[in-house]
Formats: structure tokens, sequence, C-alpha cells
């Protein structure tokens, strides 16, 4: 029982205990609660002052951006252009977000948009800078390859053109590869020009000079494009230097080539009609820095279509920090992009431009023009500190809204729980009880041990005052000694009397014996020897003799029997039936016998029990 009340008291104390600490951590939680709350409900409180303020360093770096973007803008059309209306930007905001009209200014001040209401010639200048601007801004590889760009420019105006382009490029350090039908070499002695020779039939080659020397091997950049079995190319290497680059040549030959190549690499732009009829395959390789090489394969009706790879000069492929540069599928890797480079910003191809659609960015939404020329790095920030700002806006929406009904589930939750310090009382007072009652118990064992020590004692002295009285009852010594021998006496003749009777079967079988001997005829044959016979009738005249001596023997042992047998039930009639020895009930017959009644319980034990 006493354990019982332990184990449910403990187990009382560790449910409490527990429900002490989930009231603890309620508790705590409900205090974080309370401060998310409250901080939520501040920034909420001044979201559109912060918002407010965020836009204005945005629309402030920004405008600090449009007026250099506008005077550079403004002196490359001009330049390539002259007497055209300086390029104006405007600058609003749209859900929010910075919104970038670009567009002239008329004499009068009005404005008029760039690619729906001026020529093709302005369109294209316009681009090519603005291409030039987001390759710098976009932190990227500063590399551009345009083609024909120069194609709705006057021939006259081409000169101009690529002068503004080779200067441009020289100032922010961009690598350019130019496609264009015109004659340049009219032009400029300062950027290398490559040829088209050939005819598609028999197959197109390219005429150039060697830029190896311009190169050091750390260099950034792509020091060639080699073309092998791509479309009217057998195999064909383009060197690049690491200023600005021309392929010049005739309509139709193959010049656009080079850019889809490019685009197949750089974005995956790859078809089946890139491979050379009658070629299994189509490979480009771009040679890098470190004498590297990055190929490219088209492999028509086989899996996978694609494969890029990067290889070391000795021409095995590129493993480094247990990766090989080897990868097959459909879309570019990302190792392409992070080594090269080259790649899409805000899904536009700033790097290489598509002759089909040479309008860079001016098509595009106002809130997108806005960002790809504001990806430089203090825009980015204000953007991404105008993003987080609305997410957190967002989740303090959630964290109050969510966080007022926990607010009041948890304090139900403690009101419920305020019992616990008074359950907490009553759980001491429960185990006072309890010491108490163990303490209590183990008085009332020991007072039961006592009593059984106590009617053990009084058994063992009743047991004592029954053999005191016994004693007592017993006759003097000398009276024991005298019974004691006539008990060996009695026993004596007890051993005689056996021996007697024994002696009476012996008679018994030699009456037996002698009447069968009365029975043989009186005259008996007469015997050659009559030692044995005289023998015999010595030996049954002894055995009458013995068996007279017996019976007087037998007598005799008879009558001291009795005598004994007398003395006993006398001896009995004065201890009152009772063994003087053990206390036990006896008669005279088994007096001697003690183990007769030793197993029965005395008198005084009987009254006793």
């Amino acid at each position: 029982m006493e354990r019982s009340i332990e184990h449910d008291l403990a187990r009382v104390g560790s449910s409490l205990a527990r429900l002490e600490g989930r009231r603890d951590a309620m508790a705590l939680r409900l205090a974080e609660l309370t401060r998310e709350i409250e901080l939520a409900k501040g920034r909420l409180a001044v979201k559109d002052e912060v918002e407010g303020f965020i836009e204005a360093v945005h629309g402030s770096a920004s405008r600090r951006n449009l007026a250099a973007f506008e005077t550079l803008l403004t002196a490359l059309v001009q330049e390539v252009l002259p007497g055209e209306k300086p390029v104006a930007l405007e600058l609003s905001t749209e859900r929010g977000l910075a919104s970038l009209d670009i567009c002239v200014r008329r004499p009068d001040g009005t404005l008029e948009d760039v690619l729906e209401d001026n020529g093709g010639a302005l369109t294209n200048v316009v681009g090519m800078a603005l291409r030039l601007i987001a390759v710098v801004k976009a932190d990227v590889a500063r590399f551009l390859a345009l083609d024909e760009a120069d194609c709705w420019i006057a021939p006259d105006r081409v000169s101009s053109f690529y002068r503004v382009l080779e200067d441009g490029a020289a100032r922010l350090g961009v690598q350019c590869f130019a496609v264009s039908h015109h004659d340049l070499s009219q032009f400029s002695d300062k950027f290398h020009i490559a040829r088209i020779v050939g005819e598609p039939v028999g197959g197109v080659d390219v005429q150039s000079a060697d830029c190896s020397g311009a190169w050091d091997d750390t260099q950034p950049g792509l020091r060639f494009i080699r073309l092998v079995n791509v479309q009217a190319y057998r195999d064909t290497t383009l060197p690049l230097s690491p200023g600005v680059n021309a392929l010049i040549g005739p309509n139709n030959r193959g010049k656009s080539t080079f850019i889809r190549a490019l685009r197949a690499v750089f974005y995956g732009e790859a078809r089946d009609s890139l491979v050379r009829a009658g070629a299994k395959s189509a490979i480009v390789e771009i040679g890098v820095a470190g004498r590297r090489i990055l190929r490219f394969t088209r492999q028509p009706r086989r899996s996978p279509v694609n494969i890029w790879s990067l290889h070391e000069a000795d021409g095995s492929i590129v493993e480094e920090k247990g990766m090989r540069y080897e990868t097959g599928g459909r879309n570019v890797p990302d190792w392409v992009g992070d080594l090269m480079r080259i790649t899409k910003v805000e899904d536009l191809d700033v790097h290489i431009a598509h002759q089909k659609f040479p309008v860079f960015l001016l098509g595009e939404t106002a809130s997108r023009r806005s960002a790809v020329l504001s990806i430089g790095q203090e825009a980015s920030y204000i953007r991404d500190m105008l993003m987080i700002h609305r997410e957190r806006c967002t989740r303090d929406n959630a964290t109050v809204r969510n966080g007022e009904r926990e607010l009041a589930s948890l304090q139900e939750t403690l009101a419920s729980l305020e019992g616990i310090g008074a359950l907490k009382g009553r759980l001491s007072a429960l185990r006072e009880q309890a010491r108490q009652i163990a303490a209590g118990s183990d008085r009332l064992r020991n007072l039961q041990d006592h009593a059984m020590r106590l009617a053990q004692l009084a058994r063992q002295l009743a047991a004592a005052r029954a053999r005191v009285e016994a004693t007592r009852a017993l006759p003097s010594p000398d009276r024991i000694a005298d019974l004691t021998r006539r008990i060996e006496h009695a026993r004596e003749r007890e051993r005689i009397g056996r021996q007697v009777l024994q002696l009476g079967r012996e008679l018994a079988s030699g009456q037996t014996r002698l009447a069968a001997l009365r029975s043989l005829p009186d005259e008996a044959p007469a015997l050659e020897s009559t030692v044995h016979a005289q023998n015999m009738m010595k030996r049954l005249a002894d055995l009458r003799s013995a068996a007279l001596i017996a019976r007087s023997r037998v007598a005799q042992i008879d009558e001291g029997i009795a005598s004994v047998q007398a003395e006993m039930a006398r001896f009995v009639e004065e201890t009152g039936g009772l063994c003087p020895t053990c206390g036990s009930p006896v008669s005279p017959e088994n007096l001697l016998d003690h183990h007769a009644h030793s197993s029965h319980p005395s008198p005084s034990e009987r009254l006793t029990a």
C-alpha cells in the first residue's frame, strides 16, 4: 500500500512538473509573441513611410544613372547620326516599381518613343548602346556579339557606327564580335577583321590573321570560334582579338552561322539543322582562358542530343574538385554559365544579338527596361530592400493575424493552468501525509514483530512450565533407577521369551519328527551300525529336557512381565496418565515406547495453543 501511494504521488508529481513546464514555456511564448506582434504592428504602422523612402532612394539612384545614360546615349546617337534629336529617359513609378520610357526630345520639349516614332537607324544605334550599358551594369562577361546591327544605317554613316562601337568597347573593356555585309577594312585599322570566302555549295571558309599574340593566358575572353560540320562549314576556325572583331562578307554566305553557334552554346538554342548535310554531328569549339576549350556537340537522333564539355590543351576533359566538366541534355549546364558568365539577364539575350530580332530592350515593358538598366549594385540593393520590405510586411500581417489568435489561445490555456500553485501545495501536503503514514506503518510493523515475539515467548514459557510440572511429578531417582532395572529385566525376559518361543517351534518340529518315528515299525531292520540312531535318540532326549527348561523359564518370564505391567500401571496412575519425560498422555502398554506418544502435544502445549 505504501509503495502504491508513493507511486501515485510520484506520477502526480511528474504530471504536475510537466504541466508547470508547459505553463512556463507557454508564458515565455506569450511574452515572445506579444513582442513580435507589437514589433509587427509597429512596422506596419510605418509601412507606407518606409516604402516611400525606399522608392525615393530608388528614384534618386535611378535618376543619377539616367542622367549619365542620357548623356551617353545622346553622344552616341549624334556621333553616328548627326543632327538627331537628343535621347531622353523618363522615370516614373508603376505599382511601386520604377518604370523607364526611352524617348527622344523634340525642340519644343515634347517626347517621341524611340521604337514607335523613329526610324531603324536610330533604333539600331540606341539598341547597340543599350546592350553595351546592360553588359557593363549586369556585372557579367564583357562580351557582345552583334549580327548585322548596321543594316539600317546609311552606308556613309557605317564608319561612324563602328567608330563609336570601337571607342565604347575600348573604354568599357568589352570584347565585341560584329557580323556585317559592309567592307569595314576601309573604316578602321584598330580592330580585327575576318572575311568569308567560298560558296555554300562547295564549302565556305574564313580568311583571317592570327590573333593569338594579342592574348594573355589568364585574360578573360573568347580566343577563337571553331565550327566542325556546322551548316556550310566543314572545319573552320575564326580567331578573335580582345577588342572589336568583325566578320564581313556578302549576304547568304554563312556569317550569321557563327552567331547561331554562339547562341547554341550559351543559350541552348540548337536544332538539327545546325548539322552539316551528311554529317553525324556538329561541333562548336570556343577557346577560353588557360588554353582550355569549351566544346558543344549536337548529335541528332541520339541521346543526349547535346553535350557540353570543357577540355584541357591536351584534349582531356577537365576534372576539378571531384567534378567532371561534361554534361549532356537540352538545357545549358550551370557550370557553363558560371565559368563563361555569358548568360541571359532578366531572361534577355544581352550578349548575343539575334539577326531577326535586332531591337534590344526598346520593345520591353517600362518596368523591365528599368530593371535591366538598374542591374548595378546600388539599384539592385534598393530593389532588394523594397522586395524584402514588402515580404516583411506580408509576414507582419500574417504575424498579427495569426499571432493574435495564438495569443487568445495561450491566454485561455494559461488561465486554465493557474491552479498549478494550489495543486503543488496540495501535493506537498499529501507527501507529508504519505510520510506520516509510512512512519506509522513502520511503527505498526515493529509492534507486530514484538507481538509475534511475545506470543512465541509465551508458548516457550508454557512449554517450560509444563516440563517443570512434569518434572515435579517424577518419582525419586532411586525409584527411577529401580524402574529402569525392572525395565531392563523385562527386556531381558522378553528376549528369553523370544528364545523360548523359538525353542517351542523347534520342539514342535521335533515332536513331529518323533511322531513320524513312532509310526515306524516296532522292530526295525537290523542295522549294521546303530551309532546314528543312538545319537538321534540322545538328541531327542536332550531336546525334551531343553523344552521342559524353556517352558519353566517362559512361565517365570510371564510372571515377571505381569509384575512389571502392574508396576507400570501403578506408576502411570501415580503420574496422572502423563509421560514423566515429555508430558504426553500414556498407557501402561506404551509407556516404554517413547515414539508412540511423543508426537502428541502435552496438555500444557494444548492449553497454550
